[in-house]
């Protein structure tokens, strides 16, 4: 009875596991190396896919709430819109602040189809 409790257990910790690995957001872009005034640097993942000129990109700054004591827990808050340079060659490319603030390090992703903000 202990084996199979042990094993379950065991089981049940690499499902888990394996779970919080695959939650990861796969459609996420990329990051915003550089900000001055409306003017972004856009550096994109490895595995991301390339973006066309004048495409529109969603920034999004990830915060941690709660208390600082516990485990963290993070959320994702919408920021602005951008709208990628013609250059787009390269690992990393200009893009310009259509509205909202950024600011170093936020997260890219694709701009979504309905603009309403949730």
């Amino acid at each position: 009875m202990k084996r199979f409790l042990f094993i379950a257990f065991l089981t049940l910790g690499v499902g888990l596991l394996s779970a919080c690995a695959s939650l990861y957001p796969a459609n996420r872009l990329g990051t915003v190396a550089s900000v001055s005034d409306g003017d972004l640097q856009v550096c994109l993942d490895p595995r991301a896919s390339s973006l066309a000129a004048g495409q529109e990109v969603q920034l999004v700054r990830r915060q941690q709430v709660g208390n600082p004591k516990f485990a963290p827990t993070f959320r994702d808050y919408r920021v602005g819109t951008a709208r990628i340079g013609t250059d787009v060659s390269g690992r990393c490319m200009a893009a310009s602040l259509v509205q909202g603030k950024v600011r170093r390090y936020d997260q890219v992703f694709p701009a979504p189809v309905d603009t309403t903000p949730r």
